[in-house]
């Protein structure tokens, strides 16, 4: 799949596509409580599939004549992917298709040829390559563990050419090195193990990668629904907003989640718990303590 440059808007598609991608990625990570070094594609694809109630499954041409396929009418979306193909091209071509959804492009049906250069298919491209290795998950494998591109490339299961290329897009559009110096530094990287100047590229844009991530929105009742998955038991100390009637009313629409307050001496803690996991006595008793302990 050809993610290089290869049209004369290429880097305002770059710039468009990150900013839609790596706000999804990062809602999605911090409300869901995944970390750079825990990140895989999957779990997003996954709930973006739950919640769109898309259909996924294979199909087959001979020669891989269409690698990937989208379909968004009236009876519903679906995505399909080329059953030959190796499973890192397969992970390519399901974030494509679904880079037409989320990027919102204008059509029912797309269709993923091996040359593909239309700008939505371009696009698309650009989110499947963001959305296997988003800014935040390249700086920290590369910069805070040292690994090398063999480990990155097989940890977030995408294929060679598209690490290449993520690298390469990033050193020359993001840090507007000439082609030559970026596919110098993509090289040395991959093939010769050498990550020094690739690390300090990284390191002079820390601060641009980490401002994006801090700036993306978190989903309260995702991310509370995380805590409570892996805590059992929450408060509104963790979670102001489980104060809130609207995020208790959510809660409580889940089969083994409940919600309570404890009051006492003019002070009131709200909390939550994992009713497979602790039982209502159970729950009260810790809301007392942390009660005790936290407001007085």
């Amino acid at each position: 799949m050809k993610l290089g440059l290869s049209t004369n808007n290429y880097s305002k598609l770059y710039y468009k596509t990150s900013a839609i991608a790596h706000a999804e990625i990062y809602n999605f990570m911090k409300s869901n409580l995944i970390s750079a070094d825990e990140y895989t594609f999957q779990p997003y694809f996954n709930s973006i599939v739950e919640k769109y109630n898309i259909k996924v499954f294979e199909h087959h041409f001979e020669n891989n004549i269409i690698l990937g396929t989208t379909t968004n009418d009236k009876r519903g979306i679906s995505i399909s992917y080329e059953r030959d193909s190796v499973p890192v091209q397969q992970n390519f071509t399901k974030c494509h298709e679904l880079g037409h959804l989320i990027l919102e492009h204008q059509g029912e049906n797309f269709t993923l040829l091996p040359k593909c250069d239309t700008e939505q298919e371009q696009e698309a491209n650009l989110f499947s390559a963001f959305v296997l290795v988003p800014n935040i998950v390249l700086y920290h494998k590369i910069v805070n563990q040292e690994k090398n591109f063999t480990t990155i490339k097989n940890e977030l299961q995408l294929s060679e050419i598209t690490l290449k290329y993520r690298l390469i897009n990033f050193l020359q559009i993001e840090s507007n090195l000439s082609k030559t110096t970026a596919e110098k530094y993509e090289y040395e990287y991959r093939v010769d193990n050498n990550s020094k100047n690739l690390i300090a590229i990284l390191t002079k844009h820390k601060e641009a990668i980490f401002s994006v991530y801090r700036q993306a929105k978190v989903d309260t009742y995702l991310k509370t629904k995380s805590l409570i998955s892996k805590y059992n038991f929450i408060t509104n100390i963790e979670v102001p907003e489980l104060s809130d009637n609207s995020l208790q009313i959510k809660l409580s629409q889940e089969n083994n989640i409940k919600t309570w307050s404890y009051y006492n001496k003019g002070k009131t803690l709200w909390y939550a718990w994992d009713t497979t996991e602790i039982t209502d006595t159970e729950a009260l008793q810790k809301a007392k303590l942390i009660h005790l302990l936290k407001l007085f």
